[in-house]
């Protein structure tokens, strides 16, 4: 979009100097002209008064002129009063803009609204004007150039308080298709949702045309809580809240498309797996979350994760304040250093030379420019161990610099685009396992009570994020036994699990859901309690009731089903 914005200025640039150019040439051609015209009917004057005669042209004042009239004269009488014409044209155009923007707003319908002109907000505007959809953007303020270089891109702009009712209808948030909120703070996004929430109710809009509210949480706490929350669950009504959080979606797709475990950790490997965070930010938490969601292992060996900061205690114990069981899941150690230390490198790389880890290294301090540099660094460094390396950066990360063990993380083109957020295209895998329960479910007699019983796009978010990290982990138990995800056309045969294969995973399977629930606040109790969330079922698998059992086993039987509704098989590679 930058080069696009940029093209725009160029050519307003250029159409201003044309129009200057033309000025200095139809004033040029009027002196010759005026002289001429003077001398051929012996008409007494000077400089001063051709030069006034030829001013008066552009304000169509060529005088009382009679008989022959030269060619550059004629040229003249028509190419200045254009000049002024465009001049005050433009001129007019610039007073009334404003007014004439509102009035284009005042007209929308089935756009798109835009609040928060940061990282997320610029992909996904690129993305929706790439798409051809109308486009309003709003945020607190903006500086002149800014406000031309979006409206030449056909992007309505609105400057104003997103949490005040009359900045909403001035939105014509009641005609809209999609909001996103991606304001920097959480506060000011919960008021916002809140409050559209309320302006949709009031409209009487029909629950068939609902508008679509995707609200960006930087605190994944918060995100957890609203997705369990009424408003989230409320399908019945034209409202429906999407909450997601990018640094939960960029972790999730850096473990999806880059394993951390390589080829699998079969039972008898002795590897470990190592996530070295440098930078322990929102990113950093949201990769340390997602290690200890999907580091279950048949080994047994639990994923090690080192933190680089030069706040790492203070941070860590925060984080640990958050997520007491979280070292039940994951060793943890830090060291707390500035990035920019002459000391750094010797203190880190002994924990990374290591025979039998397996190391990724993110870097992911909120300063690209940093975490750039640092990856040059790591990218000399002649490694002795398996160790492969990823830099936070944007879309234009500069690859030919790089060696193959660098790459690019969380990509916004990948993970802000229109596409991923709304559509969840990184959840194709997730919407396929809920549809295999819900095509199983349908056949027996009690389908339809259960909370799951509905679609996906009816599906509770809580339902939904359990399906995530079910098939986020399906790649770890394949890769463990030795096998491989591959598209039906390849030629090699498909595999079916035998029954000692399927105990094993099941076994870790359970182990990767109890994880899952106790990083989101369960505890076991004897009885089910949903709401005060404990369940009876947070226990070791010897102790699981056959019924509990049985569900883990099924999820595991359903594996190869889900990846065949979605063209995909296991191989044994």
């Amino acid at each position: 979009m930058d080069s696009e914005l940029y093209i725009n200025k160029n050519q307003k640039l250029r159409f201003w100097i044309f129009l200057s150019g033309l000025f200095i040439l139809s004033l040029i051609i009027g002196l010759i002209g005026f002289e001429r015209y003077y001398v051929y009917h012996n008409i007494p004057h000077n400089a001063f008064k051709t030069i006034y005669a030829t001013l008066q042209l552009f304000v169509l004042e060529s005088g009382n002129l009679n008989g022959y009239l030269p060619l550059e004269l004629d040229i003249a009488r028509f190419a200045a009063p254009l000049v002024s014409f465009i001049a005050i044209a433009l001129t007019l155009l610039q007073i009334f803009r404003d007014q004439w923007e509102r009035f284009r707003i005042s007209l929308m319908r089935d756009h798109v609204i835009i609040v928060g002109y940061g990282t997320i907000g610029k992909t996904i505007l690129n993305d929706l004007i790439k798409n051809g959809k109308k486009v309003l953007l709003i945020d607190s303020e903006f500086d002149i150039s800014e406000k031309e270089e979006l409206q030449n891109l056909k992007c309505r702009v609105l400057t104003g308080n997103i949490t005040e009712k009359s900045i909403l209808k001035k939105a014509r948030i009641q005609h809209a298709d999609f909001v996103y909120l991606l304001t920097d703070n959480d506060t000011t996004q919960i008021k916002a949702c809140l409050l559209i929430y309320q302006l949709i109710i009031d409209s009487k809009r029909k629950k068939n045309n609902p508008l679509n509210c995707l609200m960006h949480l930087h605190n994944q706490e918060l995100v957890s809580t609203l997705k369990n929350h009424q408003l989230v669950k409320n399908i019945s009504d034209a409202f429906v809240l999407k909450v997601f959080n990018i640094n939960e979606s960029s972790a999730r797709y850096l473990f999806d498309t880059y394993p951390p475990d390589r080829e699998g950790i079969s039972l008898n490997s002795n590897k470990i797996v190592q996530i070295v965070i440098f930078g322990f930010g929102p990113t950093g938490e949201a990769l340390a979350i997602q290690t200890a969601q999907i580091g279950h292992y048949l080994n047994g060996k639990k994923p090690k994760i080192l933190i680089i900061d030069q706040q790492a205690k203070i941070k860590i114990d925060d984080f640990l304040s958050r997520y007491p069981t979280f070292k039940k899941f994951c060793d943890i150690e830090f060291i707390s250093i500035a990035s920019d230390n002459p000391q750094l490198f010797n203190k880190v790389l002994p924990y990374i030379n290591g025979a039998h880890l397996l190391t990724t290294i993110v870097l992911c301090y909120e300063n690209r420019t940093e975490n750039l540099l640092l990856g040059l660094q790591f990218d000399n460094i002649d490694w002795q161990s398996d160790v492969r390396i990823f830099i936070q950066t944007n879309d234009e990360f500069p690859t030919s610099t790089f060696s193959d063990i660098v790459k690019s993380y969380g990509p916004p083109s990948v993970v802000c685009s229109h596409g991923a957020i709304y559509s969840e295209i990184i959840d194709k895998k997730a919407i396929a396992f809920h549809n295999y329960y819900l095509n199983k479910r349908k056949k027996e007699t009690d389908f339809g009570k259960k909370a799951a019983d509905v679609g996906w796009v009816e599906l509770s978010q809580e339902y939904k994020d359990s399906n995530r990290k079910a098939v986020d982990h399906i790649g770890v138990k394949l890769r463990s036994i030795g096998y491989q995800i591959v598209d039906v056309t390849n030629s090699k045969p498909e595999i079916t699990l035998s029954d000692e294969e399927i105990r094993m995973l099941s076994k870790l399977e359970h182990k990767r859901w109890r994880a899952e629930r106790s990083l989101a606040g369960w505890t076991f109790s004897e009885t089910r309690n949903n709401k005060k969330r404990e369940s009876p079922d947070l226990v070791e698998w010897d102790k699981l009731s056959k019924e509990t059992r049985d569900y883990d086993i099924n999820a595991v039987k359903s594996i190869p089903g889900v990846l065949a509704t979605i063209g995909l098989k296991i191989i044994s590679p």
